[in-house]
């Protein structure tokens, strides 16, 4: 239960630079009264509602709640206990001002002054500001009626004083955690269905390789059976070659007999030119001496016609002979230059054999090579391997993501199924419709004390149902707004019992703005004394009204507020 202490103010609505203080608990039933705009609503209505939720109850701009005349340190100070815990919360404008102090110490400010605020309402006051105009005020100004709220709203205000409100923050929470989780699966759902594109693109490339592989193999083995055919072929050419200068082989010793035989034949030519020489030389000594050289005796000529025709005759053989040996050595050098064409051309085949030799050597390296390359296939091999392990990986990874996924499923599975029970139709529903009976039965007792005769129920919908004696049935706007007002103070009257019942929003003060001064008859003014004096026991009764001089005595305590040099007072 909250109980409200104090609150005092200063530089607020139309108070001055000095604080006012009203007091909650100075009486039980306290009339509240002054002139039109001399403070009444702004000491009682708007400073509570300023102080916890940062917002006045009447239509008014946050800036105009600030004194226009000193137009600056606006501040209300609220005090009031829950359980054994005091607090006190001090909010201010100009400059903004916004503390939560318990026990004495301020409670740790957020960042954000809204996350503050929601400290207040959530874990303190356990309340919003539709829920506490629901059950502390009743007013004729802009106060809106349970009656006149929408289905939603209507639907918060029960929530919040059956305190089933958790759920709806449960259901908010969880429906938020279904969203991350919706997130969640389709971003696992589409890693999986990346990991399977990468499972088939090595699949295309491991294809891709093994036939690379198959067809490098191949192509290596055309090779060594082209290189193969083109030794072969080398070697035919080969053995054609030898065999064609196979005869020419004895041509080499035929060149050193010729060459022999000629070298014989020129010393001999040569010989016989010396034998001719000296001949010639002994025929010119015949020719031109008459006596020998030697013993000086006179040549006869029949002896020098006899040495001259004998000589001559040797001259001539050595010419036939010179001549023939000549003739011969001809013959020996055409031979010589037959077989030594010939050998050039066995030199020439040679020189193709060793260059077809070489030509074999060099393909024959050339299928090594290529029968190695054909062993070796590790580039290949080596890629598959990766493609495999890659393979490996991404179903590891997909087997990961689907137990990560099917874990997901599940905690979806089970959210959906809170989620439906915590919806507005689920656990509220159940509980709301255990407590309609009762809240009927309330706002009925307290319609029946106000002598307001009539049957009202709330469906499950917080669609109303009222009845008169007759058993006609009408609806909320079919009353006089004096009916109406009786309707609305049983309604609130009701939320606060429920409220006490469930120990949730209820507080211990009600304040009743003007609502003696709208259409409420004495019949109806003595009805509603009598309902407040039953609940002025355990709650301290504010009512604004201008019917002072009806009403002064049927209260313990009356506090004036008047207006004096354009600020509003407290009469004490």
């Amino acid at each position: 239960m909250i109980k409200f202490k104090t609150v005092k103010f200063k530089n607020f609505g139309s108070f001055g630079n000095y604080f006012t203080e009203v007091d909650f608990e100075s009486g039980n039933m306290m009339l509240v009264s002054g002139p039109n705009g001399h403070g009444k609503s702004y000491a009682l209505l708007d400073s509570i509602t300023f102080a916890l939720f940062g917002k006045p109850f009447r239509k008014i701009n946050l800036p105009q709640l600030v004194n226009t005349i000193n137009n600056k340190n606006c501040i209300v100070h609220l005090n009031f206990t829950i359980g054994e815990d005091e607090y006190e919360v001090i909010r201010g404008l100009k400059p903004k001002k916004f503390e939560i102090h318990k026990n004495g110490e301020m409670i740790k400010q957020n960042s954000k002054s809204k996350d503050y605020q929601q400290i207040l309402e959530d874990q303190i006051l356990k309340m919003n500001y539709k829920s506490f105009t629901q059950i502390v005020t009743l007013g004729s100004s802009s106060f809106i009626p349970f009656m006149q709220l929408t289905a939603a709203d209507r639907r918060e205000v029960i929530e919040d004083i059956l305190n089933i409100n958790i759920f709806s923050d449960m259901n908010i929470i969880i429906k938020a955690k279904i969203s991350f989780i919706k997130t969640q699966l389709t971003q696992i759902q589409n890693s999986i269905t990346i990991l399977e594109e990468k499972i088939n693109l090595q699949d295309i490339n491991i294809k891709s390789l093994i036939s690379k592989r198959s067809e490098n193999i191949s192509n290596i083995s055309s090779k060594i059976d082209d290189t193969k055919n083109e030794i072969q072929n080398l070697l035919d050419e080969i053995n054609d070659l030898q065999s064609s200068i196979e005869e020419l082989e004895t041509c080499e010793d035929e060149k050193r007999n010729i060459e022999k035989s000629i070298s014989k034949l020129e010393d001999s030519i040569v010989g016989l030119i010396k034998d001719k020489r000296t001949v010639e030389k002994s025929i010119d000594f015949y020719e031109q001496n008459e006596q020998c050289s030697v013993c000086l005796q006179e040549i006869s000529e029949k002896f020098k016609t006899e040495q001259k025709n004998s000589l001559t005759k040797n001259k001539n053989e050595y010419e036939e002979q010179i001549e023939k040996l000549k003739s011969n050595h001809v013959e020996f050098k055409n031979e010589l230059s037959e077989l030594t064409n010939k050998l050039k051309h066995v030199t020439q085949v040679n020189g193709l054999i060793l260059e077809k030799k070489n030509s074999i050597s060099a393909a024959s390296k050339y299928i090594t090579s290529l029968e190695e390359n054909s062993k070796d296939q590790s580039s290949f091999d080596s890629s598959i391997m990766e493609c495999e392990e890659n393979k490996e990986s991404y179903k590891k990874e997909i087997q990961e993501l689907e137990d990560k996924l099917n874990g997901l499923k599940q905690k979806k599975s089970s959210l959906d199924v809170l989620f439906m029970l915590l919806k507005d139709s689920g656990i509220k529903a159940k509980i709301i419709k255990n407590y309609l009976p009762v809240i009927n039965k309330i706002i009925n007792k307290y319609l029946s004390d106000m002598n307001f005769f009539v049957s009202f129920s709330l469906d499950e919908q917080f669609n109303e149902e009222i009845k008169s004696r007759h058993r006609d049935t009408f609806s909320y706007m079919n009353f006089s707004e004096g009916e109406k007002s009786r309707i609305d103070l049983a309604i609130l009257l009701a939320w606060r019992e429920i409220a006490k019942i469930k120990n949730s929003a209820y507080c211990n003060i009600l304040i009743l703005d003007e609502i003696f001064d709208s259409s409420l008859d004495s019949v109806g003014v003595d009805d509603l004394m009598k309902v407040l004096r039953s609940l002025s026991k355990e709650s301290k009764i504010f009512v604004i009204t201008h019917k002072t001089d009806q009403l002064s005595d049927k209260f313990d305590r009356m506090l004036m507020f008047k207006k004096k040099n354009n600020f509003s007072r407290l009469l004490k």
